[in-house]
């Protein structure tokens, strides 16, 4: 029985499992570089995706801007968005009594407020409680001049109550003098802004 030349083949054989071992490492390594490279692909489509999704964002805000500034201003100047006007205000409320013919009020104004959640509806909604009392002659002198001040309003506010009581138990007398006394809170409702850039906060 011949035996196989082991010790010539020995050198052969090394060289075989040197070969196939760094085959199999070339193999390993390919496959990592290729799922690496693939992560990194992902990663960059991801990120073009994402920067398209904020471009289409802003083209879109762009054109919500643009469709709706003319309004915005006029908002502005109608003294709802930005600085409580509170002049404005008081000036308003003594016109409306002028032109409702009415005998004089007297006011109080609250700091401003930031509105209830559910009324503000996600803006940075601010209220400003204002008290008004004054005379009346009859009753119907009241919704005259809630009227007359809608009209003269600069700015949006709200009737939260009116109480009328009557100044004397005396019954009611020929001439025009005031027999009854009002008093109505009103809600002055603004929306804050930043005043460095007039955007809202």
């Amino acid at each position: 029985m011949i035996r196989p030349p082991i010790a010539a083949l020995k050198t052969s054989i090394l060289l075989l499992l040197a070969a196939s071992v760094l085959s199999a490492a070339g193999i390993f390594w390919s496959h990592r570089q290729d799922a690496d490279a693939r992560a990194d692909l992902q990663g960059q489509q991801a990120a073009l995706g994402a920067a398209h999704a904020r471009q289409q964002q802003g083209q879109t805000e762009a054109r919500l801007i643009a469709q709706h500034l003319d309004a915005y201003h006029a908002l502005i100047a109608r003294g709802f968005v930005g600085e409580e006007n509170r002049l404005a205000w008081i000036e308003a409320v003594h016109l409306a009594n002028q032109d409702a013919r009415l005998y004089g009020l007297t006011y109080t104004l609250s700091p401003r407020t930031a509105a209830p959640a559910a009324l503000a509806g996600g803006l940075p909604l601010k209220q400003t409680r204002m008290v008004l009392k004054m005379p009346l002659l009859v009753e119907t002198d009241l919704p005259r001049f809630l009227d007359a001040l809608r009209v003269r309003a600069p700015g949006l506010f709200r009737v939260s109550s009116c109480r009328l009581a009557r100044l004397s138990d005396a019954p009611p007398q020929p001439v025009n003098r005031p027999e009854l006394d009002a008093e109505c809170e009103l809600q002055w409702f603004t929306v804050a802004t930043d005043t460095d850039t007039g955007t809202m906060r």
